[in-house]
């Protein structure tokens, strides 16, 4: 069988690298994914000079390129192969989030460590906007064996799902949020924070006691799931506790009776600060959770109460999948840790 280099000039229109370059790019990717094998016979010179538009000299330098590497080997009137000497490769995987937040990196970092060196991960961002998530999946469609995806602010809409179904359902994991319509078997592991944060506050109602008020504490910049303010009104409304939401954190917004819920960790700093200006005590006076945990949470003030949806382990389970045939949705569920700070 011939490998073709129809689609080449396609793929590399926008490319800035000399021809010839994108070219060699262009078969060591194949062989890394996989679509070429040891054995297989490549297009004369001829042949692809005219399936890519490029000159003779051109794709001879390539190929002359090609073989001095080992990739190819040429056999006298019967043309180019794919060399049988094998060719060390790393599984290549695509880590596409909105921003790189405390929370993400956590997951990050624990993915990556728990792949080892033989696995090669590229972050991404988008900026949690819909075009440049559309673009960077239409770019690297193909480049990668595996696509971990963190779709935080993508809508269940057409053109997004489009860009889904092109990676097949073996190669794709969508982590804390899954899309229904994506009619193909693919591994996600989600949360249901609603429900799991109603069941773990009411699970600790001795720590309320003292608190009238309960303000969840957002940022503008990061990403935060709905259902989260959801679930924390229905708890507030369930125990007679006003309720409202905060877009960041001001001293005059700290007050007695209190319990601030903060998403991100420079709020809770702020948190903190503003209590003692206010001569409040954390812990009886004003009450602190956090979102998700840390080394320096465990003896800040006494210790910070946490909720966590276990992005350590999210990003280990997300590993775990790489190597799995299990293409499935796994549930990751919240943990609370009661500290001091309530």
């Amino acid at each position: 069988m011939v490998k073709s280099f129809i689609s080449f000039s396609a793929k590399n229109a926008d490319n800035k690298l000399p021809k010839y370059q994108q070219l060699i790019n262009s078969l060591l990717r194949d062989i890394e994914m996989g679509e070429l094998k040891p054995g297989e016979r490549l297009p004369s010179i001829n042949e692809a000079s005219e399936e890519c538009y490029l000159s003779r000299d051109t794709v001879e330098r390539a190929y002359t390129e090609l073989h001095k590497m080992g990739v190819i080997t040429s056999i006298f009137r019967k043309g180019y192969f794919i060399s049988d000497s094998k060719i060390k490769t790393k599984t290549k995987v695509l880590f596409l989030v909105g921003k790189i937040t405390n929370t993400n990196k956590v997951v990050f970092d624990s993915f990556c460590e728990s792949l080892g060196k033989n696995v090669m991960v590229d972050i991404y961002t988008y900026q949690y906007k819909t075009s440049q998530f559309q673009e960077i999946m239409s770019q690297q469609l193909g480049n990668y064996h595996y696509y971990v995806i963190m779709p935080h602010l993508i809508e269940e809409e057409e053109e997004n799902i489009k860009c889904l179904k092109k990676i097949s359902g073996d190669r794709l994991i969508l982590l804390d949020q899954n899309f229904n319509s994506i009619s193909h078997a693919h591994a996600s592991i989600v949360t249901q924070p609603k429900e799991q944060l109603i069941a773990l506050l009411e699970n600790q109602l001795n720590l309320f006691n003292k608190y009238h008020s309960f303000k969840l504490v957002v940022s503008e910049e990061d990403y935060f799931d709905p259902a989260l303010i959801n679930g924390c009104s229905e708890f507030c409304e369930s125990q007679g506790m006003d309720f409202q939401v905060l877009d960041g954190l001001e001293s005059e917004d700290v007050c007695e009776g209190v319990i601030y819920f903060t998403l991100d960790d420079q709020d809770l700093v702020r948190a903190i600060k503003y209590a003692e200006l206010n001569n409040l005590e954390i812990g009886k006076q004003v009450g602190l959770i956090a979102f998700n945990d840390s080394h320096f949470k465990e003896i800040l003030v006494g210790g910070i109460s946490v909720l966590s949806n276990q992005p350590i382990r999210m990003g280990e389970m997300a590993a775990q999948l790489i190597n799995s045939t299990d293409k499935s949705s796994h549930e990751l569920a919240l943990l609370f840790i009661p500290r001091k700070s309530l």
